[in-house]
């Protein structure tokens, strides 16, 4: 059996499992969804504020909330593969005569399709809402390529979390770490609005770049002098994460 089958059915099984549950399919799509309903029209007014660089707020919050849908389901993948190692299940795939890191891959695949799934379900609801893309159709596809690329590297972090402590309610409280990562960002105001400790905040936090690159391409088009950084930071990252997932889970199962 070739790599590229064992991932296959690795995928397959997974996408299988992730499907069976919907409550699973539509809850961190639906909790997202609502940031539209709750901020969206109710916030509307703060884009007369001088210098507000979109006269549509719900158009402002895509990007943050393309970022908090993939970001609050990191841990999601995580779940399933410790599931797996807890039942025992994740021993018998070792003891197959299949390559490890095929099992590795197919979850991060998995990542990636259920992140392509969620993201976009978010921008059908946008256009739903009028939200007008300046980017244009190519616009649509860097956004979503940008959310799934940066939902695989945040499942790598919830895939870090569960190898290093093999603990369900760790894993399952990693949103406790996702929630300051997603909300200290220029998520419902610009940053040259924000002040003191929390634009510092802002600042420093590298998801607030790749925020800043997809929220540009939706409200103003190709402005590269954003979208550059948030690109170099979110493939910094994805480089990153995946590697150290990659590391730890050759460790876990030498």
């Amino acid at each position: 059996m070739t790599v590229a089958r064992e991932i296959y059915y690795i995928y397959l099984r997974n996408m299988r499992t992730w499907i069976g549950q919907p409550m699973a399919v539509a809850s961190t799509v639906m909790s997202s969804a609502f940031i539209f309903l709750f901020f969206g029209a109710p916030l509307e007014r703060v884009t007369q504020l001088p210098g507000f660089p979109s006269g549509d707020y719900e158009a402002f919050l895509v990007g943050m909330v393309l970022v908090m849908t993939v970001v609050f389901s990191g841990a999601d993948m995580a779940m399933a593969m410790l599931t797996d190692i807890l039942s025992g299940y994740f021993d018998k795939l070792l003891l197959a005569p299949i390559n490890r890191f095929s099992i590795l891959m197919g979850s991060l695949l998995t990542a990636g399709t259920r992140a392509l799934a969620q993201v976009l379900i978010i921008v059908g609801i946008a256009a739903a809402l009028g939200v007008n893309f300046r980017g244009g159709t190519l616009g649509i596809i860097a956004v979503v390529l940008a959310s799934t690329v940066f939902g695989v590297a945040w499942a790598c972090v919830g895939l870090i979390i569960a190898l290093k402590t093999k603990s369900a309610q760790v894993t399952q409280s990693t949103w406790l770490l996702f929630m300051p990562i997603v909300f200290l960002t220029s998520a419902f105001m610009p940053r040259e609005y924000l002040s003191g400790w929390f634009k510092i905040a802002a600042t420093v936090n590298p998801v607030e770049y790749v925020l800043r690159g997809m929220r540009v391409i939706v409200i103003q088009g190709w402005e590269w002098e954003t979208i550059l950084p948030g690109l170099w930071v979110l493939v910094a990252m994805t480089v990153a994460l995946t590697t150290v997932a990659t590391w730890l889970y050759h460790r876990v199962t030498a």
